[in-house]
């Protein structure tokens, strides 16, 4: 267990963040996912021929990272692609020390100038906390990097061996990317909700509104819209995961 003392919330309430663990066995959806939860996020890792990352970490985080790959038999060299869901700095941070080490970065047409600057760009709060008390911790600047993928549309991570499919669901960002696997069961969906309150650390499996949305109503349609097209199993970016029964309650017409 690390505590992650970055985070006010987490000091406040004494928590810490779970050890890298395998999330999901292959048995359960036919894909196995492990998460590295860093000290403002999720990495999640999946498991095909080749690994595959979902997110990267906040600026600083890069050893953590390798370090928590390491406790789930993975090595750097190991990981084909990284995927962005969006250029906010606790999630795109590590995206240029991941190319350095030769790994492909695959990130959302519509944040390309936020990679660009290495800038998170301006935050949309959607409540008080958000906007009084977590904004100063975020970080506002990373490594700046060009994706090696940019997806307007939708990508196959079969080109980076596992069997998974990125799809542009913006809404977060406007370049804000879903990765669904497992046969359509599962979806990584980044900052679309998060799980659990105090940022992710307390009831890490209950879906709530994400602190920041740049368009809460697109956001809260395409929750729906996975909802609907039969995704059983929610991977967030803070928190979870979550089960269709309960996005579906939090978030539902």
């Amino acid at each position: 267990m690390r505590c992650a003392a970055s985070l006010l919330v987490a000091a406040v309430v004494g928590a810490c963040a779970p050890a890298p663990r395998m999330t999901m066995p292959r048995a359960t959806a036919g894909i196995a996912i492990g998460t590295v939860t860093l000290g403002l996020s999720n990495v999640h890792v999946l498991f095909g021929s080749r690994v595959v990352l979902v997110d990267t970490g906040s600026p600083g985080e890069i050893g953590e990272l390798e370090a928590g790959l390491r406790e789930l038999g993975v090595r750097l060299a190991d990981v084909s692609c990284a995927v962005v869901t969006h250029v906010h700095s606790d999630h795109a941070a590590g995206a240029r020390a991941l190319q350095h080490r030769g790994i492909k970065v695959i990130a959302g047409q519509g944040d390309l100038l936020r990679a660009l600057r290495g800038n998170r760009g301006t935050l949309h709060p959607t409540g008080f906390f958000a906007h009084y008390i977590l904004l100063p911790l975020i970080p506002v600047h990373f490594d700046a990097f060009w994706p090696d993928v940019r997806v307007r549309d939708r990508y196959d991570l079969r080109a980076c061996g596992v069997d998974a499919e990125v799809i542009a669901m913006p809404g977060h960002t406007a370049g804000s990317l879903v990765v669904v696997a497992g046969g359509g069961k599962v979806a990584l969906v980044g900052d679309l909700f998060s799980g659990g309150t105090f940022a992710g650390y307390v009831h890490r499996e209950q879906p709530v509104e994400h602190f920041y949305q740049d368009d809460l109503a697109l956001v809260h349609a395409h929750i729906r819209e996975l909802v609907a097209r039969g995704v059983e199993y929610f991977f967030m970016g803070h928190g979870g995961p979550s089960r269709r029964t309960d996005v579906a309650e939090a978030f539902g017409p």
